[in-house]
Parts: C-alpha cells; structure tokens; sequence
C-alpha cells in the first residue's frame, strides 16, 4: 500500500513473549485497507526486536476482524517478510463466534499462500502449547536446540 486515504478502522497491539518465543498480536476489527499500514508499523517495530532465530505468533481476533479482500495481498507480503525473518508458525484464536466461517475464510486467505503452518483455536492456552511444539520442533531441525539449553 502506498500511502493512506482514511484514518485506520481497527486496533492491533503486539508484544514478544522472549521466554517462549511468540509475538503476541492483539487484533480488533473490523478493518479496512488503512489498516494494514498500522499493522506493519505496529507489528514491525516489534519483529525487528527479535534476535531468535525460531519464533512464532499467536493472534488473537476480537471483534468481526474482517478486512477488504484487496488487504489479503499485502497480508500475505507481511507473512512471507516474516517466515524470512525466523517465524515458524502461527495460532489464531476467533475470540468472537459470530461470523466465525466467515473469519477463518478470510484468515485462511491470508496463510494459505505461504508455508507456514498456521492453525485457528478456541484458547490461547491451547494454541501456545502448540505453537511451542512447533517452535522447538524448527529449533531442533535447524540445530539451534539442545536438550534442555537453546542457542542463538
């Protein structure tokens, strides 16, 4: 996107979890194309903190997060800039059950072009220990991991 014609609709917050290696993404929506613009600024400022080489993120969706499909584009980019960068896998908990096949249309969208593993769950509980599974399993694969101690 090159530059904004409205004021972003939706809010996104982000924090890395550095003990567990996950990039916490608070989302509400609904969104509209401005909004990814926000995403990146927010979101990246907080990716280019992290110095692990596995890592993942846990996306949590509250509200209607719909965006306009052209947004789906530029999503993705984000996603390929981040799979470059170390990320491993990615959990998305719909915290709002209406419109839920329609949101996990539009976020499947978003992942289905690119390698990552992703997977939609009910609990952030739940999709943390996933998503640690995974980030142990590409520490491992990548020798980055013995036993007990982690190297970066």
């Amino acid at each position: 996107m090159e530059r904004e014609k409205f004021s972003a609709h939706g809010d996104v917050q982000a924090h890395f979890l550095q003990e567990r290696r996950i990039l916490v993404i608070d989302l509400s929506g609904p969104f509209n194309l401005e909004f990814i613009l926000k995403y990146q600024r927010v979101v990246g400022a907080e990716r280019k903190k992290i110095n692990v080489p596995c890592w993942a993120s846990l996306v949590n969706v509250h509200g209607l997060a719909l965006a306009p499909m052209e947004a789906t584009l530029d999503a993705q980019l984000i996603v390929d800039e981040a799979v470059d960068s170390g990320l491993v896998a990615t959990a998305v908990v719909l915290h709002e059950p209406e419109g839920l096949a329609l949101q996990q249309k539009f976020w499947s969208k978003i992942y289905d072009g690119s390698t990552l593993p992703f997977q939609f769950f009910n609990r952030s509980s739940e999709a943390c220990d996933w998503l640690g599974e995974k980030i142990v399993s590409e520490m491992r694969a990548k020798g980055v991991y013995r036993s007990k101690n982690v190297m970066r």
